[in-house]
């Protein structure tokens, strides 16, 4: 089924859609299997996007957003993706869900040009001698106020933990990104550690500016570990527990929306 403009997502016969209808600019979502979820919170504006669900059992949920979505997402079956509230699309973003892992975003992330987000490698390498496969799929977690460089790839296993820098034209597979760290490469390697990020843009700023912002005291954007963070290994393990996709739904608003500030701290 081809969803084309938002007054079809109420007829999607044997899928649901849960929430406000989306804003489609130039955009399309394509349901092709059963049992999937789609969930749009208020302020979702789909720009120049394409959401494919290519298999059963899947759910997606769209944050509201003060910026266009900017997205292809490819999900493939069993899969989970959650992407929170007033993310930044600095223009497109792509999402491939595989072999029943999941990609969970946090909030108020900016995502430059071309980012690409895979959960696997797509075929399948094994070893000479053992005849083992080497190369499962993995999910993928980003946290808050996280920075996505232009051209970064990140890659299945990856934990980016909240306010953290990805640099431009950065490959992380199997990464863990401790918060408030720097990591640039290809392969990404840590290259500072103890760093925040602002989302102002200094393309338009005079010297005075610069000036003004050569420090900047606060700790909105600290990350700590507390009694509130999660771990991102019992989340994969808490969504591929449940066998309903409903259950998904609700897991995401009692367990996502309900935490604080340091929700996705990684140390």
């Amino acid at each position: 089924m081809q969803i084309t403009n938002g007054d079809d997502l109420l007829n999607i016969e044997n899928n649901e859609f849960i929430g406000e209808i989306p804003k489609l600019t130039n955009s399309q979502i394509n349901i092709n299997g059963k049992n999937n979820i789609l969930v749009c919170e208020e302020n979702v504006n789909l720009w120049n996007s394409r959401i494919d669900f290519n298999g059963d059992n899947s759910v997606l949920y769209l944050s509201s957003n003060n910026f266009d979505y900017a997205l292809n997402i490819s999900i493939n079956g069993n899969n989970a993706c959650f992407i929170g509230k007033n993310n930044y699309f600095n223009g497109m973003s792509s999402i491939i869900l595989s072999e029943s892992q999941n990609v969970i975003i946090g909030e108020d992330c900016i995502f430059s040009y071309n980012i690409s987000i895979r959960v696997a490698d797509a075929h399948l390498i094994y070893h000479t001698k053992t005849k083992e496969r080497l190369n499962y799929s993995k999910s993928i977690f980003i946290g808050d106020h996280v920075w996505l460089g232009q051209g970064s790839m990140i890659l299945k296993g990856t934990h980016i933990g909240s306010g953290s820098i990805i640099g431009a034209n950065s490959v992380l597979s199997n990464k863990h990104v401790p918060s408030n760290t720097t990591f640039a490469g290809s392969p990404a390697r840590l290259t500072k550690e103890d760093t925040f990020w602002l989302g102002y843009s200094v393309h338009p700023w005079s010297e005075l500016t610069t000036i003004k912002y050569s420090q900047y005291d606060s700790e909105n954007f600290v990350y700590e570990i507390d009694d509130n963070t999660l771990d991102f290994e019992d989340i994969d393990s808490d969504i591929n527990k449940f066998a309903k996709s409903n259950d998904i739904v609700k897991y995401f608003e009692s367990t996502f929306l309900e935490a604080g500030k340091n929700r996705f701290s990684l140390k």
